[in-house]
């Protein structure tokens, strides 16, 4: 019962969100945004190992990753004890602002490490027959995100080989990308990696 009231408050919650989102952008307060890059680095191009760049996200996505962290168990520890507080203070305005803010910035391109980078590739256009379908189909063909799906082209390689990790371990819920992460090994996870990340 208490699961499903708090579904229905964050999908009214995401509603008004998405509705203000449809208006001119507001800048958010100068403090805030300080605050998100002592980590997420300046304009949220990254700055530390295991922390997600920002810049050039799917600001959907944002919206939608921000708003999860209302639910302690769906994210991995590292993400709950850093996020929690933050997204719990946030009113539905200053959320939208945040993550347009940021979605604003210019993204990362990715930087393939060939030859491993090939093989990233196949996997990310084709998928593994018969267990994982392609990465593209819901992330984009050049990697760019779609709809509730986030960029991946450009993102840190420790942090998408983290939470990789993390899905096949259940670590971060996520129902599509549980399953599939199951299905993969560390060296197709490392291969991706080598793809589609930018670690400079």
């Amino acid at each position: 019962m208490r699961l499903a009231l708090f579904l229905t408050a964050l999908a009214a919650g995401m509603s008004t969100v998405a509705a203000q989102a449809a208006g001119p952008m507001a800048t958010p307060d100068p403090q805030l945004i300080a605050k998100c890059q002592t980590c997420h680095g300046p304009d949220g191009k990254g700055a530390t190992p295991a922390t997600p760049r920002l810049n050039g996200q799917n600001a959907d996505y944002l919206l939608h990753r921000l708003k999860g962290f209302l639910d302690p168990t769906s994210g991995t520890p590292h993400a709950t004890e850093h996020m929690w507080q933050t997204a719990t203070t946030l009113s539905d305005r200053t959320a939208t602002e945040l993550v347009r803010f940021f979605a604003a910035q210019p993204a990362t391109p990715a930087d393939p490490k060939m030859p491993l980078a090939a093989r990233g590739e196949k996997i990310y256009r084709q998928g593994i027959v018969g267990d994982v379908p392609a990465c593209e189909s819901c992330h984009g063909p050049a990697g760019e995100g779609r709809a509730g799906a986030p960029r991946l082209a450009g993102q840190r390689g420790d942090y998408l080989e983290e939470q990789l990790n993390a899905f096949m371990l259940q670590m971060r819920v996520s129902s599509d990308m549980n399953r599939h992460a199951w299905h993969m090994e560390p060296d197709q996870f490392r291969a991706l990696r080598a793809y589609l990340s930018n670690d400079r």
